[in-house]
């Protein structure tokens, strides 16, 4: 939850930047670097929020942006409290949520801002998302539920990604995703920030939901253009990440879609329990060592499969 700053500042129509960094400081400095590149007159503070990193330099940043704050946890809070902590402590008008693992493109957050000054009923913004090689990564949308999910992304990632290069005009969705998201400072404190229940995933499209019910309006803005890797903080913890991206799916769904949607869910969670139960089973019958992390992995994801989270819809 976002804390609201005591004194009121004027406004300054400036850009705060947050960063939520885990294990990933070459990328982060590289993303630093194309924002100053880019929009150094448009960046009036940058907040770094660590997720107690293994190795972290915060030196060679500030070498990069002599500016830039930080705040260290003691223990990896995850994605949306992490963002939260930094919100609580910034002024602009503005807010640039960006993952370290992207490379602004010349005009991007210049067109990202102009897409807030021109309506002031749009709450966020995104730009288009590239891995490179002239592809375009589904990282907006209208509605999430299994349909979505299970088609419709498979379509937009095969034949989507290739014709979104040639989008120009800024369209209204659903949501988007906070691998690079834009938002104006006082459309996030209107719903408290992110919802801390999700530790990884969904928490943007939660997000996004949330401002809609406010009233804002979410818009994607192709012109803008980002690239963005995704996954490298995380891609070293494969089970772990899994495991994270169902659990905030679960408590997504309980949230936002009906009953019948959460119980095949559920049901797709059982399946991943038993196929985890034979694995052991072979790998135990074909070796004389036990398998303790494998035994952990099969009760965390059966504790997921029965839980309920408390949550206002």
């Amino acid at each position: 939850m976002i804390v609201k700053q005591k004194s009121q500042k004027k406004k300054n129509n400036s850009v705060g930047v947050v960063f939520v960094h885990h294990n990933d400081q070459q990328n982060l400095e590289n993303s630093l670097v194309s924002l100053k590149e880019t929009a150094l007159s448009l960046i009036n503070e940058i907040i770094i929020v660590d997720n107690i990193s293994s190795s972290f330099h915060p030196q060679r940043l500030k070498q990069i942006f002599p500016q830039v704050k930080f705040i260290f946890n003691r223990e990896n809070v995850g994605f949306a409290r992490a963002n939260n902590q930094a919100l609580s402590n910034l002024t602009s008008d503005y807010v640039l949520l960006v993952n370290p693992d992207t490379k602004f493109l010349p005009g991007a957050l210049p067109q990202l801002l102009a897409v807030l000054e021109d309506d002031p009923q749009v709450g966020a913004v995104g730009p288009l998302l590239s891995p490179g090689r002239n592809r375009w990564q589904a990282s907006f949308g209208q509605k999430v539920n299994l349909w979505g999910e299970l088609v419709q992304k498979c379509w937009r990632n095969i034949i989507y990604s290739r014709q979104l290069g040639h989008w120009r005009e800024v369209k209204e969705v659903g949501w988007i995703s906070a691998a690079c998201l834009l938002a104006r400072r006082e459309a996030l404190l209107s719903i408290q920030g992110f919802d801390e229940q999700f530790f990884l995933y969904f928490e943007d499209i939660d997000l996004c939901y949330r401002l809609r019910q406010k009233g804002w309006r979410i818009m994607l803005c192709p012109q803008a253009r980002v690239y963005h890797w995704g996954g490298t903080s995380t891609s070293p913890k494969a089970n772990w990440s899994r495991y994270h991206y169902r659990r905030s799916q679960l408590y997504f769904y309980q949230k936002y879609n009906s009953p019948g949607e959460v119980k095949i869910l559920r049901f797709y969670l059982g399946l991943i329990v038993f196929f985890l139960r034979v694995r052991l089973f072979l790998s135990s019958s074909f070796s004389s060592s036990s398998s303790p992390p494998e035994r952990e992995v099969i009760r965390d994801w059966s504790q997921l499969r029965r839980e309920k989270f408390n949550h206002e819809k």
